[in-house]
């Protein structure tokens, strides 16, 4: 008897929390890419071939379920093992980290020399709390004095203008030298396994616009597990481009053993005509399963674009006023 395949399919970006309403251990069936318990320590330990020295943080209680934040995601950890790496150099920089979770990638960008770090999630008392407590649980000898100076925990929800003002008042550029200073906020904005829920690119392009440096070297650099699918992320870099953040480079998936391939392998019989176009597929079909999928992260940057940054530059906005949520989003 002939058999039948069906492709996978990626959840929908519009699915939002609906996707995440089974447990961890039936919705992953095979590698799952969340560690740790919540409100339990957890620690972090860094590639072998780096001399950098393993972070304890303690992730935050499960009473802010929702946020997905009280475990330890692949991306995050692989955002870290960049950091450690030196693949990723936030020597010098003014690093803001969006929905930080527990806070181990910032905490590692402080660590390699980041001039200044916020860590930043949503506004919830407990989730900042716990940020804030991590800082000295990661860096608790007389010896990271100056790494726990440079770091700080503000609450923001994506979107919130209100809040951009504390944000602004924990970096070390929140006073200019002088007034003719071009304006300047974050040099480095990170994000690790943040593009899961289309319900929330639009608040978060919200805040990269506000946030970033209008510089041609400012960057966002983000790590997204697959595990929610390849079409999510898709959706958000074309959002993303329609306010001027464009893909810088190439952009690669890695997997948990090591392997590398370029991002948008999978997109090529569309884009050429072979199989995959002749069978119909559109963006949701995915040509592995996620049991595989699940084992995978896509790592890469954003940038200005010319454009956006001759109309940063136009709108002549100054150093110290409120930031702007910017242009229309693209579909």
């Amino acid at each position: 008897m002939a058999s039948s395949h069906r492709r996978a399919r990626s959840p929908s970006p519009d699915a939002g929390l609906d996707f995440f309403s089974d447990s961890l251990s039936s919705l992953f069936a095979h590698h799952v890419p969340a560690h740790g318990e919540p409100d339990q320590l957890f620690t972090y330990t860094p590639p072998a071939s780096t001399s950098t020295a393993p972070i304890t943080v303690r992730l935050p209680p499960q009473a802010v379920n929702s946020l997905f934040a009280h475990h330890a995601w692949d991306g995050g950890l692989r955002l870290a093992d960049k950091l450690a790496l030196g693949e990723l150099d936030v020597a010098g920089e003014d690093v803001l980290e969006l929905g930080a979770g527990a806070g181990i990638s910032g905490l590692m960008a402080a660590r390699m020399g980041a001039k200044r770090v916020v860590l930043s999630d949503y506004n919830d008392p407990t989730l900042i709390a716990n940020l804030r407590s991590n800082i000295d649980l990661a860096f608790p000898s007389p010896a990271d004095a100056p790494i726990r100076a440079s770091l700080s925990a503000q609450g923001h929800s994506w979107g919130d203008t209100a809040t951009y003002p504390a944000l602004l008042s924990s970096s070390s550029f929140a006073s200019p030298s002088s007034t003719r200073e071009p304006e300047r906020r974050f040099t480095r904005i990170i994000l690790a396994d943040t593009l899961w829920s289309s319900a929330g690119h639009v608040p978060l392009l919200d805040s990269l616009f506000a946030l970033l440096a209008p510089t041609p070297t400012a960057r966002v650099c983000i790590v997204a597990g697959l595990h929610s699918g390849r079409a999510t992320i898709r959706s958000f870099l074309r959002k993303a481009s329609g306010r001027g953040l464009v893909r810088e480079g190439k952009w690669v998936e890695v997997g948990i053993e090591g392997r590398r391939r370029e991002w948008g392998w999978d997109e090529r019989g569309r884009t050429e005509g072979g199989a995959a176009a002749a069978a119909g597929a559109d963006e949701w079909d995915e040509v592995e399963d996620a049991s595989e999928r699940n084992k995978w992260v896509v790592e890469g940057q954003l940038e200005w674009s010319d454009e956006a940054l001759l109309a940063r530059k136009a709108s002549g906005t100054k150093e110290g006023s409120k930031p702007s949520p910017g242009g229309p989003v693209a579909s």
